[in-house]
């Protein structure tokens, strides 16, 4: 019986150590997740930082915020607290977070350009006097005036006029004169702008006109008109300054680094602030040879018809140049977060699941980017509000998905360099 009970004592004494560490270890559970349930206070930039009252982030000097623990959320698993992040109807509605489908899309690369519509050169004309005289009549009299080929512009009284004209009679006149003197006197009246119709009027009724018309050799619009009534004019003085006004061109100053997306023969959009919300369609046809040293950018010439006369020279606008490159999965651009040589995106898994995605962007077409690798078509993805479910990551879990403050390196580095700078102050 005595060996019995010394048996006994100790096993009695065993259980009872075992039963004891049971219920303190359950105790330290229960306190741990009282203490994981109470609200505490984290710098939204470095959610390591936890305190248990207001102040400043001893790291980066911010304002703490209150975080407030959502006892109705199940505990998160491993997966859940590094990759995931569930969040509420409530929450997804606050947060403004709004989600697609990644599909498929065409790959068109746009290039945008200040320009400036301008005159097409060999379409703008000068009209010249070809003797001296003097104007006696305008017939086209106001700048903005359209003129048709053949059409009187003038009437002048030109001694130069009366003494070919009389070269020209004496020569018809006398037989015994070649066929060459004959038709050199009428050239010189052809130089002199007279036409086959006042020629062959001049022949038939032998009689000098002292006064001519004169009739224009071109269309186009008057720019300018350089003459009055009464003046005189010397051979070479500029009459009119005229311009065929069907087509323009338009002149856009692009940046060297963009050149490679515009080429000789593409068609091109312009718009016009004269005329918001309307589009007009031409082509490049010429990209000048010369960089500005000063600006850095490059003229592209494009032409357009000018339907309805409704472009004007000197007008100002923007020019969009299209680039067509095939398919490639597209996101909005605000869907990706840069986190240093790393590109995130929020992949919705489940209702209220997102998971982060490491991915490979390629170029950048208007306001999305390509994606080459980490996301698949029929994903579904955050759009919007992907900056603060990166951030509800961070506070969560304590390190950084997706945007970091102050530079890319992790809470385990961020404390290894506060103790390196301790240990300098130490010492």
């Amino acid at each position: 019986m005595k060996i019995f009970r010394y048996i006994f004592i100790p096993l009695v004494a065993i259980a009872f150590i075992f039963s004891a560490c049971s219920k303190s270890e359950e105790t330290g559970k229960n306190e741990s997740t009282v203490i994981k349930q109470k609200d505490y206070w984290t710098c939204p930039m470095h959610p390591q930082i936890h305190a248990d009252r207001p102040g400043a982030c001893p790291i980066c000097g911010m304002d703490l915020i209150k975080k407030v623990v959502d006892k109705k959320e199940e505990p998160a698993t491993d997966k859940d607290m590094t990759n995931m992040v569930s969040l509420s109807g409530n929450k997804q509605f606050l947060a403004n977070v709004s989600t697609i489908v990644v599909k498929k899309e065409n790959l068109q690369e746009q290039v945008t350009a200040y320009s400036y519509l301008d005159f097409v050169e060999n379409n703008r004309k000068t009209i010249s006097a070809r003797f001296n005289g003097r104007i006696e009549k305008l017939l086209v009299d106001k700048t903005g005036d359209y003129i048709k080929k053949g059409q009187a512009l003038f009437e002048i009284y030109s001694p130069d006029l009366v003494q070919a004209q009389n070269e020209y009679l004496i020569a018809l006149s006398n037989a015994s004169n070649s066929s060459s003197l004959i038709n050199a006197s009428k050239k010189k009246l052809e130089i002199f702008g007279l036409t086959s119709d006042q020629i062959q009027s001049l022949e038939k009724t032998r009689e000098i006109n002292l006064m001519l018309k004169y009739f224009s050799p071109i269309s186009g619009t008057v720019i300018e008109k350089k003459v009055q009534e009464g003046a005189y004019v010397n051979e070479g003085t500029v009459i009119y300054d005229v311009a065929e006004l069907s087509t323009l061109w338009n002149i856009s100053e692009v940046n060297e680094n963009n050149l490679a997306n515009i080429k000789v023969g593409s068609p091109v959009k312009l718009h016009l602030r004269a005329y918001p919300g309307e589009e007009f369609n031409g082509r490049v046809t010429f990209i000048y040879p010369v960089v500005n040293s000063q600006t850095r950018t490059v003229k592209v010439r494009s032409e357009f018809p000018n339907h309805g006369g409704k472009l004007k020279p000197q007008m100002y606008g923007e020019t969009i140049f299209t680039k067509v490159g095939g398919e490639g999965l597209l996101v909005p651009a605000d869907a990706v977060i840069f986190a240093g040589k790393r590109s995130v995106v929020w992949v919705k898994t489940g209702d209220g699941m997102f998971e982060a995605r490491n991915v490979e962007i390629g170029n950048r077409f208007g306001d999305k980017y390509q994606i080459l690798s980490g996301l698949n078509e029929g994903d579904e993805i955050a759009a919007t509000g992907g900056f603060l479910i990166d951030s509800e990551s961070q506070l969560k879990t304590g390190m950084p998905t997706g945007h970091q403050h102050g530079g890319t390196s992790t809470p385990a580095e961020q404390k290894k360099t506060s103790s390196d700078k301790m240990d300098g102050m130490k010492m």
